[in-house]
């Protein structure tokens, strides 16, 4: 098993670097929701596979849609009340420039 904990970042095969966003466990499975440290709309969605040590992209629609609400969980539960008042002065000052 990969020690990848959100707020992590990775490199995958493409040599890009990647913040892991979102974790979860399904289907006794790990999955990961990725974003491209450089480039905000690069995402990725990957499936650790321990037998090789590697984290796969996945591109299963079905699949990322039955994710999507684990994410959501995993990361309310992992976001401090610190870095929730960060992101909204955040967004306070982008929408007053």
């Amino acid at each position: 098993m990969l020690d990848i904990d959100v707020k992590d970042i990775i490199t995958l095969s493409d040599k890009h670097s990647y913040v892991v966003t979102g974790k979860t466990n399904y289907q006794d499975n790990t999955y990961y929701y990725l974003v491209d440290k450089d480039n905000l709309e690069n995402i990725k969605f990957c499936v650790e596979k321990s037998e090789n040590n590697s984290v796969i992209e996945i591109d299963d629609k079905d699949l990322i849609q039955q994710l999507l609400p684990l994410f959501l969980e995993s990361a309310t539960k992992s976001i401090t009340k610190e870095e929730l008042e960060l992101v909204q002065q955040y967004q306070d000052f982008n929408e007053t420039n």
